[in-house]
């Protein structure tokens, strides 16, 4: 699979898992990180088949980002659901706490 049309294909449809994954984290969503994750290694790929050393160096940056949210964020999606037990009546759960937890990180 060396023809590089077909890889802008390829490339384009992991965009659209990647662009769903985004929505996710914007709807807090942890594992939405895992699906930008899912969609930046086929850029990896790509830059590796077709010799392109500032690709290869732009999709590791953006693997390890896409990486460490994902922890960071399944994290603190962990303590939320340990604390909901704790959470008093009336107390807010939409998740505005943990969000203050990533900006302030």
């Amino acid at each position: 699979m060396n023809n590089e049309a077909t890889w802008t294909w390829i490339l384009l449809g992991f965009e659209f898992v990647g662009i769903t994954g985004m929505w996710l984290v914007g709807a807090r969503k942890w594992w939405g990180w895992g699906m930008v994750l899912t969609s930046s290694m086929p850029w990896l790929a790509y830059a590796i088949v077709f010799h392109k050393p500032g690709f290869v160096a732009m999709s590791c940056i953006w693997i390890v980002t896409h990486s460490r949210n994902m922890v960071r964020w399944r994290k603190i999606a962990a303590q939320a659901a340990g604390d909901a037990s704790e959470i008093p009546s009336g107390a807010r759960t939409d998740g505005a706490s943990a969000v203050g937890q990533l900006i302030a990180a």
